[in-house]
Formats: C-alpha cells, sequence, structure tokens
C-alpha cells in the first residue's frame, strides 16, 4: 500500500498464515541516526561516507504458468510473490570489530507488494530493534543478484527504477541515489540516500551465479534437493515448499540475502586496500582500469598522453539547476582525432566461423586456446607518439607488432585454406577470399606472408617506442597477484578479471551498442570508457586474429579444422600438426611475449 505520508512505524507478517501468521512491528527512531535531517536544509553531503548500511535484498514466488511473459521484469511484476527478505549489516571505514547485523523476511498477503521505502524501513527498523542503541549513517547499498528479477516486486518499482541506470540489462544507480525519508505525516525524522547495486555486475566471469559467489566466499548457497533434479523440481513450485516446510523456506530464502552482503563488504575492502576508497563500485570492470591509470600515474606516466588525449574544460548548460557549468572532458588529441573514423573502421572483434557442418568425422577433436590472447597483445603496444602519426604511402616494411592500419584491395590465392582479411557486413566479420580490408598491421603482415595480391589504398601509422611498453607492468602485476594465490580463491579470480577485462574497456563504445537510459526513458548509445583507444582496440584484435590465422594455415590437407572462436580452435588436430603449425612468425612472438608475462 502506497503511502503518501511519512512513516516511521512497519508492522509485516514474518509468518505464513498456515504456521500461525506472526506479525512484526519495528520503529525508526530519531536517536538512531546519526544526521537527522534539518528543516529547510538539503541533506549535507560528505565526500566519502564513514560508515554504510549494506541490505542484501531478494524474494521468493512462485512461477507463474504463461509462457507469453517472456521479460523477465514483466514476469517479476506478475508472479505470485511469496517473500521479500533481506541481510541488513552496518560496516564502518575503520573496520571496528562489531560489525551490528540482523536479518529477516517478510510474508505479504495474496495480491500486496511493499513499496520501496517500506521495505528498507523495515530492515532498518528490525536492525535498530536488535541493537538500539545504534547510530546509523545515511549511505545505503541495496544489494541484489540479478537485481532485475527482483526490483518489479515493488509497487513503486517504476518511479524508482528511473532513477537508476540499465547496466548489462540490470538495475544499478550511477549518477543519482535513492532517496527515502521516514517520520510522521510530513516531518522527516531520517533520511537516506540508498545506491542500487547488482553483485552479478561485481561477480568474476569464473562465478557468476550466486552460489559461485557463495562458494568463493566459504558460504555457500544453500541447495534444496538432493539432486540438481530435486531441486529444480523444489524451485519450480516453491509456494508448495514454503507450506510444507516453512523453517527450511526462511533459511534458504535469508541466504541469498547474506550472500550478497558478505560479498559487497568483501569488495569494499578490496577498494578500500586498492585505493584507499571506502565504497562499492559498480562494475568489476571498473576496479582494471583505475588500477592501470593508477600505475601510470605512480610511475610518473601521463595516462592522456599515453592514450593520445588531451584535458579540455567545457562549458554545459544544466536544465536542472538553470546555469552553466564547468565540465572536464578528454578527447583524442587533434592528430590522433583527424583519423579516428577510419581506425574504428579497421577494429574488429573476434574471428568466429564455422567451417563443418551437420556430423563430423568420428575421431579425436581437441579445443586448443591462446592463452590469455588479448592481454599477451595488449602488453606488445609500445609507448606511442601521437604528435608524429604519419600517412603512409605504399605497404612496405610493414611489421606484426606496428601500429599502422589500412585500407586495402586484396585476393588471396586458392592455395590458402583460411583467408585472413577481416571483411565487415551487417552480420559480423567474414574472411573471403577477395575484396576490401581495414584492418591493423598484423593482419596485413600475415596476408602479405601468405601471398596475397594486395593493392593499397589508405594507411596511417603511429611510432611506438616497443623498448617501453605501455601495459605490460599492469599486466605482470596482475597475473603476479594472481598466482600469489589459490586458483579459485576469491583474490585469485579477482585479478585475474582484473587483467583480463581491461582490453574490453579500450574498446568501449567504438561500434554503436544501444542500450536502454531508464531516465530518459530511450535508447541511447553506450559511451566510452575512460580508457577507450580504437588505435590500441584495433591492433588487439588484428594481432589476435593474425595469430589464430597464421596456426590455422599452417595445417597440412589432412588436417580438418570445426570451427574458430575467438581465440582458440577445434579440430582434429595432432600434437606434430599442432607443433607444425606453432612454428610461424607470428606465433613465436605471442610465445615469447607470454613468457615476457609469465
Amino acid at each position: 500500500m502506497h503511502k503518501s505520508t511519512l512513516a516511521k512505524e512497519f508492522t509485516f507478517k514474518i509468518e505464513p498464515d498456515d504456521h500461525g501468521g506472526k506479525k512484526k512491528t519495528v520503529t525508526i527512531q530519531s536517536q538512531n541516526i546519526s544526521e537527522p535531517p534539518v528543516a529547510g536544509k538539503k541533506q549535507r553531503r560528505k565526500k566519502e561516507p564513514n560508515a554504510h548500511l549494506l541490505i542484501g535484498f531478494d524474494t521468493e514466488y512462485q512461477s507463474v504458468a504463461d509462457n507469453e511473459l517472456e521479460s523477465t521484469i514483466e514476469a517479476g511484476a506478475k508472479n505470485e510473490l511469496l517473500s521479500y527478505q533481506f541481510s541488513i549489516k552496518l560496516i564502518t571505514k575503520d573496520a571496528q570489530a562489531e560489525t551490528p547485523e540482523a536479518d529477516g523476511i517478510i510474508i505479504p498477503d495474496e495480491d500486496q507488494r511493499l513499496t520501496f521505502s517500506e521495505f528498507v524501513g523495515f530492515a532498518i527498523g528490525s536492525l535498530i530493534e536488535k541493537f538500539p542503541d545504534l547510530k546509523l549513517p545515511n549511505s545505503i547499498y541495496l544489494l541484489g543478484h540479478f537485481i532485475r528479477a527482483d526490483f518489479p516486486a515493488f509497487s513503486d518499482f517504476k518511479d524508482n527504477a528511473r532513477l537508476t541506470s540499465n547496466v548489462r540489462s540490470t538495475f544499478v544507480s550511477i549518477d543519482s541515489a535513492i532517496s527515502v525519508k521516514f517520520g510522521e505525516a510530513d516531518t522527516a525524522i531520517a533520511e537516506f540516500n540508498v545506491v542500487v547495486r547488482d553483485t552479478i555486475l561485481l561477480a568474476p566471469s569464473n562465478a557468476k551465479s550466486l552460489a559461485g559467489i557463495g562458494d568463493l566466499l566459504g558460504f555457500p548457497k544453500i541447495q534444496l534437493g538432493k539432486t540438481p533434479q530435486e531441486d529444480k523440481e523444489i524451485k519450480e513450485n516453491m509456494a508448495r515448499f514454503r507450506r510444507e516446510r516453512w523453517s527450511e523456506f526462511r533459511e534458504y530464502a535469508i541466504r541469498d540475502a547474506q550472500v550478497c552482503v558478505r560479498f559487497a563488504e568483501r569488495i569494499i575492502q578490496q577498494s578500500q586496500t586498492l585505493f584507499t576508497s571506502f565504497k562499492m563500485p559498480a562494475t568489476l570492470t571498473s576496479f582494471g582500469t583505475k588500477l592501470l591509470l593508477q600505475g601510470w600515474q605512480q610511475k610518473g606516466l601521463d595516462g592522456n598522453q599515453i592514450l593520445g588525449r588531451e584535458t579540455v574544460k567545457e562549458k554545459i548548460f544544466s536544465k536542472k539547476d538553470g546555469y552553466f557549468k564547468t565540465k572536464i572532458v578528454t578527447p583524442l588529441k587533434e592528430e590522433a582525432y583527424f583519423n579516428e573514423a577510419f581506425i574504428t573502421e579497421t577494429y574488429h572483434g573476434g574471428r568466429n566461423e564455422q567451417f563443418i557442418f551437420g556430423i563430423a568425422d568420428e575421431g579425436e577433436w581437441r579445443d586448443h586456446d591462446l592463452s590469455s590472447a588479448y592481454t599477451t597483445a595488449m602488453s606488445l603496444i609500445g609507448m606511442p607518439d601521437w604528435d608524429n602519426i604519419t600517412n603512409l604511402i605504399d605497404l612496405d616494411d610493414v611489421g606484426p607488432h606496428d601500429l599502422s592500419f589500412f585500407s586495402v584491395d586484396f585476393e588471396f590465392p586458392q592455395s590458402v585454406r583460411f583467408p585472413t582479411l577481416p571483411v565487415r557486413t551487417a552480420n559480423g566479420i567474414i574472411f573471403p577470399r577477395k575484396g576490401n580490408s581495414k584492418c591493423a598491421a598484423p593482419e596485413l603482415y600475415l596476408a602479405k606472408k601468405l601471398g596475397a595480391r594486395l593493392t593499397f589504398r589508405k594507411g596511417v601509422h603511429v611510432p611506438t617506442n616497443c623498448h617501453h611498453p605501455a601495459f605490460r607492468d599492469f599486466i605482470k602485476t596482475s597475473i603476479e597477484k594472481r598466482m600469489a594465490h589459490p586458483k579459485g580463491t576469491f583474490d585469485n579470480l579477482f585479478w585475474k578479471e582484473v587483467g583480463n577485462s581491461t582490453y574490453g574497456k579500450t574498446a568501449q563504445g567504438l561500434r554503436e551498442k544501444r542500450v536502454y537510459n531508464l531516465q530518459d526513458d530511450g535508447m541511447e548509445a553506450l559511451p566510452p570508457s575512460k580508457i577507450t583507444q580504437p588505435y590500441f582496440a584495433s591492433f588487439i584484435t588484428s594481432y589476435t586474429r593474425a595469430v589464430l590465422g597464421e596456426i590455422l594455415n599452417g595445417f597440412a590437407e589432412h588436417v580438418d579444422v570445426f570451427s574458430v572462436t575467438t581465440d582458440g580452435f577445434l579440430s582434429n588436430a595432432s600434437d606434430q600438426d599442432i607443433e607444425t603449425a606453432t612454428s610461424g612468425e607470428l606465433f613465436k612472438s605471442f610465445r615469447a611475449a607470454r613468457r615476457h608475462l609469465d
């Protein structure tokens, strides 16, 4: 039930009717608020809070039998809601020994949906009930795992969703927090700023599920069945499970919220250790970007200079405030900017092709991958000299590690089994025998080695100092820190993700990817990251495709390649075939680069 006036007391059922229907009332008192609001004054915002309330949030529901509800959000809004559950914990910057925490569950009446503030208020009130002398900060992180599935459980979901941003198809707070007030009638006694975080965006790729996160923390998610099939059947009949095994239902439901809180606490600790920042970032990839820029700064290097950018102050009119504001932006330097559109055309993603269709011949088929392909390619980029970019006039003296980019007409001889120059189409990149390619130096170098007939159309070259690699130290540090921790642990997977994900940030925003803007209720282009650099992104992907292309064309006719996917391939090649195919110049340079990193 939506309330137009402020409330400080909340009463909800904490047991289903068939198990007693017990209710609980909690109250938020002004004496428990460290900074109560002052009438007529805006809430004073510190640069960084010294304490946070972490509220893990989850719902349990009985799925509706409606095949038309394909949208997770739509289904979440129409499912039979069985419970809201929370875990709340107070953490402080100085990491005091006592970290007060509480958890609980709310059983809504049939067709009842709580408002966002009712849920937050009940969680806060439950913590105060357990620790009546607490002083609470006004900073809250609301945490969920794939929160997109649970956020619609609030009756005022649409209003609050507009205050969040769409990041990888889930809800998180980026530019603003959700303000939640409590009090009597129109008098506020407490005001909290709620920042929404989704743990799925902070989980390593090897542990994306909540169960995976729980295992990382040594705090496993509860399994409902003894077998995967039994577990699945119970989850499909959660209403019956709640009715027949209430205590187990309650424990299972609350555990998910507890896992989110423990993981958030671990992420904030990591942020504090690495950056002395007592905050929870929105994504795990943001750690890598920040560490890279910080590493350059600590070595006395100018990140903007390495990235070919410059700092410019702009005056932008703020409709919200009604006046012009000064904003600092970092566009590409003039020399790099002039060729940006062309360089972006030479940037392509991974090589993904299927060569055999239907049932393959019997035999030993094996999957081979290039170890840490993109990060290895990154490590080869020398410090660029953006002030001396030159326009090339021919294809002479192209080296495989050059930061050079081309438009060429090409034709491969029939003897080449796997043409290696990319051509972009509406459905992705293809590798035809003949055509026009916008590509980087590694693939052009390989095409020349394979005997392709090439006609020069355009070329751009950026001088680099190969004796001073731009990314190698960062990548080496990430690998060393990863190897310092046992495989599969939080720190091991964290540092693996930091190293492997940074390449993607150099390519963010180059190829227009449209995302839904919840605040403006429309689609918008995904913006560049702080380290987006088309020259680097083009080289990294080109080098990886070139190494793969060299290997594929190193196979004898009797070797069948089933498919190739970004950094690996599936084939029936023997160990001897692999040894022969990896004897080329590009793979040798790849192997040498790996040795520098390991």
